[in-house]
Parts: C-alpha cells; structure tokens; sequence
C-alpha cells in the first residue's frame, strides 16, 4: 500500500509557504521547489485553500498560511488532498458460497479501520511547525 506523492507534495507546497515567508512565494516559485508543473502547485492550492489551510492573492500576492504553523497538522494536509473515505479497501466480489470469501469483509473490517485510526492519531499529533523546527536542524 502506498499513499500517493501528493500528500507529501502538499506538505512541501504548505511549508514552502511558511518557510520563504517575506518572499513571493507563487505556484512558478513553488514549482520550482518541488521540481514539477506549476499546474500541479496551483491545483494543490486550490485544495489547500478550500480546506482553510492557505491563502492565494492572485498576481503579485502570492500565496501565505491561513493559520499559524503551529495550528495546521498533517492530518488536515492528508485530509485535503485525499478522498475522506476509508485507507484501506476491501474487495467485495468473493463468492458468497466460500467459507472464507463470505467472511472476509467482516474479519477486516476492524483491523484495517484501527490502522487507519493509528496512522491518523500519528499524522494529528505533527504539526507543520514540528516539521519547520526539525528542517532547521537538518
């Protein structure tokens, strides 16, 4: 299983923003950053923006944080930029008439939400100040 780049793409456009803070940080000087299209940084921030994390000043404005570092986690990140169902999906097309295919929705339901919960836990308790600090220290 493998979350999908952009997740961590959205972390770095969201601490970009914070990090080149005092410069105009635009969707081209982000781009630049990552190393992608600046089409990519923008459609990000449209998402970004409409979670409340970013603001956009279109022309020379650029784009800056809708609340502190130490108030946006990696959890609302993750949460924008992905589809707010379940990590893990099960299949459902198993035979019914199979002692285990009939089951197995049921046998991993539990597990895979608790994994799911545990990785959300984790991803809420890092905040995008936790990582500025940490990226000081590299």
């Amino acid at each position: 299983m493998q979350v999908g780049i952009k997740f961590s793409t959205a972390i770095h456009v969201v601490l970009a923003a914070c990090f080149f803070k005092g410069e105009k940080v635009t969707s081209e000087f982000i781009a630049g950053s990552i190393n992608t299209n600046p089409v990519i940084v923008r459609r990000l921030l449209g998402t970004l923006k409409a979670a409340g994390l970013v603001n956009i000043v279109a022309g020379v404005g650029g784009v800056s944080l809708a609340k502190e570092p130490k108030d946006i986690t990696l959890l609302q990140i993750f949460n924008a930029v992905n589809n707010k169902e379940k990590l893990f999906k099960i299949h459902s097309d198993s035979p019914k008439a199979c002692p285990l295919g009939s089951k197995i929705e049921g046998l991993l339901t539990t597990p895979l939400l608790k994994a799911q919960e545990a990785l959300e836990d984790s991803l809420r308790s890092i905040t995008l100040q936790d990582l500025l600090d940490e990226l000081i220290n590299l």
